[in-house]
């Protein structure tokens, strides 16, 4: 669906709208692009519909979302939570087709709890299994797709990348000149998580990047918030925050202040940090605090 193009333009302006809610539903929810399909092409022509009848766009577009609205409030109150192994496991398999990869996926969940984040990935043998790493995820993706490694997925992938990580606005590519010297002695890739890159330093990085060599985010949440997830990602990582506060410059870092990780998998809207370098009793530290505080 996504190479679809009609020979007729206006024809194919309605089939990229189409494709796009395909799209972001797959991106967002990871399923669900037939049913989203189907009520696009209802609201289209319920919208036409009311068009030529005389409705405003603009009462329209008030009254789609006043719907949304009480739709979204109908099933949360009509919604069961899937409490169980059992629930879980009948959920996975009517997606999956698979009743041994139903009770995969159940039990992943179980052992994860519903703060964890689940991932799949190709095996490198014919057998499908479970592996529970250490990890952390958060809502920021990529700041460029010029970035992403698979575009089947449209993800950017780092194996065993170095993780720089500040809150100093990085306007000038010069003030990546220490870090980028260190990942390329060590012959690593680079993540980057900043609050502020310049377009001049993301052009830069991609001029001089081959396939999975640069990868830039921004930090999760705003204010305190953002300095606490900081943190818990220099803990998972063994690294520093380099920081504006605390006198910190990019000219200054040593190999010790960046964070390390197996794997960094980011997608247009997520980042999930995969076995951070970080030492186990710290990380075991920082999640009995933060549990205790929620």
């Amino acid at each position: 669906a996504s190479e679809i193009e009609l020979h007729d333009r206006f024809e194919n302006m309605g089939a990229q709208v189409v494709r796009e809610v395909s799209m972001q539903t797959n991106e967002v929810a990871g399923d669900g692009t037939t049913t989203a399909i189907v009520l696009a092409n209802a609201l289209i022509q319920g919208g036409i519909e009311a068009n030529e009848r005389g409705a405003k766009s603009v009462d329209l577009c008030k009254g789609i979302d006043r719907a949304v609205a009480a739709v979204v409030t109908a099933l949360k109150a009509s919604a069961k939570p899937a409490k169980g192994n059992g629930i879980l496991a009948s959920v996975a398999n009517i997606a999956a087709t698979d009743a041994r990869l139903g009770a995969l996926v159940a039990e992943a969940h179980e052992r994860v709890g519903a703060e964890g984040v689940i991932t799949t990935d190709f095996s490198v043998t014919t057998e499908t299994t479970l592996d529970v790493v250490e990890g952390m995820s958060f809502d920021r993706g990529y700041l460029s797709h010029h970035m992403v490694t698979d575009q089947e997925k449209m993800e950017a992938v780092l194996e065993r990348p170095l993780i720089l990580m500040t809150d100093l606005k990085i306007k000038d590519p010069k003030a990546l000149e220490t870090t980028r010297r260190i990942a390329d002695e060590a012959g690593r890739p680079l993540l980057i998580v900043s609050e502020e890159v310049s377009p001049e330093v993301v052009v830069t990085l991609l001029g001089k990047q081959g396939s999975g060599k640069y990868l830039i985010v921004h930090p999760p949440e705003y204010g305190h918030w953002r300095k606490a997830m900081m943190e818990d990602l220099a803990i998972i990582t063994g690294g520093k925050v380099i920081a504006r506060d605390l006198g910190g410059r990019l000219e200054d870092i040593t190999a010790e202040d960046l964070g390390t990780a197996e794997r960094v998998r980011t997608s247009a809207s997520y980042t999930s940090i995969i076995r951070g370098g970080g030492d186990h009793a710290a990380i075991a530290s920082r999640r009995a605090q933060v549990q205790r505080q929620y």
